[in-house]
């Protein structure tokens, strides 16, 4: 691959410029989106995208890189099983929305909230931070493949905690939406919350799930090369985010209201699946 400019000291192919590559890739899709969404009135369809978001800037520098470790081949299954199958399910919800009420109520929440100004309000405060997160929350993943490039020896027992760290957040994830989208789909279900399979012992099995996966993917990127550890910062911000900002703390207060709802707060975990007495 030649070796391209794109400034004084900063090529294509050193790590810091495929890396600025990726983010720019990132920020030029979410930018994308928004100009979509003016049309549409809404911005829910970046929820589609966002499991995308992760995937396709790791393909890139994959392929940038020509990277051949065992690490980097890890990291670029899990990343695109995460990936791929949160941007499948998040696109299907989207579309439901689209034919029931034309967006995520959350999205046209903002489009009200933010008026006067909305189409510049929204690039702000709604569209790009999510750019910003996709960046942050992905640096295992991007500089895991960055700083893993040459051939190596195999995986690790770091590396294989971390995969299995990756596996039980994965299966957790997976599962908590099958399970939701099924019990949703049930008119009888209306208006009742879902206490059983991987929601039975926590309200929050899909946040915690994907709290597990990034952590893992985390792990494997600094068992192949310990100064990465810095990238914690995408796993740290994440679980504040599932945890404090929004996921799980938007979720309880948004319907902690509710009688049925405060039950469930009682008798289940908030985030972690611990048992818990039932009244």
């Amino acid at each position: 691959m030649h070796n391209f400019l794109i400034s004084p000291g900063l090529t294509l192919t050193s790590n810091w410029g495929i890396f600025w590559v990726c983010t720019a890739w990132t920020f030029l899709a979410i930018t994308t989106i928004w100009v979509i969404g003016l049309f549409q009135g809404n911005h829910s369809m970046v929820d589609g995208y966002y499991g995308f978001g992760f995937a396709i800037p790791l393909w890139i520098a994959y392929i940038l890189t020509g990277a051949s470790s065992p690490t980097a081949g890890a990291l670029l299954i899990m990343v695109s099983l995460h990936g791929c199958r949160l941007g499948y399910y998040l696109s299907r919800r989207w579309f439901g929305y689209r034919k029931t009420t034309g967006g995520d109520e959350r999205y046209l929440g903002f489009a009200k909230q933010y008026q006067p100004g909305y189409w510049w309000k929204s690039l702000c405060i709604v569209m790009e931070p999510q750019a910003f997160i996709i960046t942050l929350i992905g640096l295992p993943a991007i500089w895991g493949v960055l700083g893993n490039r040459s051939p190596a020896g195999p995986l690790t027992p770091l590396s294989f905690l971390g995969l299995l760290i990756f596996g039980i957040g994965y299966y957790f994830e997976t599962v908590a939406d099958g399970q939701l989208q099924a019990f949703k789909a049930d008119a009888h279900n209306k208006g009742r919350y879902l206490r059983t399979g991987v929601w039975t012992h926590t309200r929050h099995p899909n946040y915690f799930g994907n709290t597990c996966v990034w952590w893992g993917v985390w792990l494997v990127a600094v068992a192949g090369n310990h100064t990465l550890w810095w990238t914690v910062a995408g796993p740290i911000w994440n679980t504040i985010m599932l945890t404090k900002v929004l996921g799980r703390a938007f979720q309880d207060r948004h319907m902690g209201v509710r009688p049925e709802y405060q039950k469930v707060i009682a008798e289940t975990s908030s985030f972690l699946p611990i048992p818990k007495q039932r009244t």
